[in-house]
Parts: C-alpha cells; structure tokens; sequence
C-alpha cells in the first residue's frame, strides 16, 4: 500500500502574499513541509501541486514531486474547495493520501507519523479517514449570545479546564483512501477518526500576525538560523 502526502500551494494568497514561500529559519514553508514530511517513515511520496513555476521549482528541489495544476482551480473565486481536491486528486494515483498543509509548520515529523499509524488502527476499528483536531476547553457562547456550553448562572461558576473537550480543526493532517476522497472531493470521509495534536505543534498561518508569531516561535525554540 502506497501512502502520498500531498502538499497543495497556489501561488496566491490574499491575507498574506506569497505566503508559501516566505522564509522562516532559513528555508521556506514548503520546504519546511517538504522536509518534515520526507522524514516520515511510513510515507513513501511528498506531492506538491501548484500553479506557480516557482513553488514548484522550490518543491522539486526540495525532494518532493511537482505537479503543475490548472488555474481555475487555484483560484478561490472561481473554484470550491471541493473541485479543488478533486482535481488534485485526478492528478495523482496512490492508495492513501495524507493531505498537508505548509501553513501549520509547527506539526512534526512524529506527529505524522503517530498519525499515520492512528489511521491504520481505526481504519480496522472502522473509521474511513482521519483528519488533525485540538481539543477546545472555554467559556463558548453561540450566535444568539447565550452560554453555549456552561451555565454562568449557576451556584457554582465552572472552571474552563472542568468543561467537556470540543475539537476544532487545525487543517493540518488529512487522511483517506485515494479512491474515497476522489470520489468524495472532500477533506476527509463520512465517518473520521479525530486525531488530537499536541498543543505546542498548533499553529496555523493565515495572515501576517500568525507569521510572525510563528516565525519567532520557531527561531526561539529551534536556534535562530541565518
């Protein structure tokens, strides 16, 4: 059984400008992924499809296949995000697809690995797919403005840490079957393992405030590099 991860990376990026290929410790975000997730063991392909020559120029130095993809379907406007992972999907052909993301360059190589092999296990226990999540323990309220999952009414005001875990999706790791998800066109399957990251490996960049909290992040616990 083949496993590919596949790093999608268009060349546009409206709340952060060339976003894919900014520097941070020394290499670029894609390469960072390209880097983390060759170190795999349990991956035998990084992918890397992009409509811009020098993502992929960057991708295939880095150790990592490129695929050149259309236009429209790196374009936001035009394109949902389901035709975008269908086309992608069309343009490879493996058994598994682990579906990451450059812009969460906190995850680990071990944390894909235990991911991984998290989807082998319940893929037996009969989950289809896995996707990455955090658990989120706060003082929620919904759209209406009320307290959504506590009662600050009561005798006792409860702490965060007491609250029952929600999950959130940090859109680092997806996994499922080539075949499932080029039918499906999704992220992930109808019935997905959870598979909860560790807190200091959350971080997911979408705006120049995020770069630079992860960019000092990295410097400071990595060693700043030249």
């Amino acid at each position: 059984m083949e496993t590919t991860a596949v790093i999608v990376a268009r060349g546009g990026s409206k709340r952060l400008p060339g976003k894919n290929l900014l520097d941070i410790n020394g290499e670029t975000l894609i390469s960072r992924k390209i880097r983390q997730l060759l170190a795999v063991s349990n991956i035998d392909r990084v992918v890397v499809g992009s409509d811009d020559a020098d993502i992929l120029a960057v991708g295939e130095a880095s150790g990592a296949e490129a695929i050149q993809r259309p236009d429209f379907f790196c374009d936001e406007a035009q394109a949902t995000a389901n035709q975008m992972i269908g086309n992608m999907c069309e343009l490879i052909d493996t058994d598994v697809v682990v579906w990451a993301h450059c812009t969460n360059p906190l995850l680990s190589t071990g944390t894909y690995e235990r991911a991984v092999n998290a989807y082998v296990e319940a893929g037996a226990a009969g989950y289809d797919s896995l996707l990455s999540v955090f658990a989120l323990r706060e003082h929620l309220w919904d759209a209406s403005k009320k307290p959504f999952n506590y009662n600050p009414y009561g005798p006792v005001h409860p702490p965060a840490s007491s609250l029952p875990p929600l999950y959130a999706q940090d859109g680092g790791i997806f996994i499922q079957p080539h075949k499932q998800m080029l039918a499906n066109r999704y992220f992930f399957g109808a019935v997905p393992f959870l598979f909860e990251i560790p807190t200091d490996e959350l971080m997911d960049i979408n705006n120049p405030h995020d770069f630079v909290l992860a960019k000092a992040y990295i410097e400071k616990t990595e060693g700043a590099k030249p």
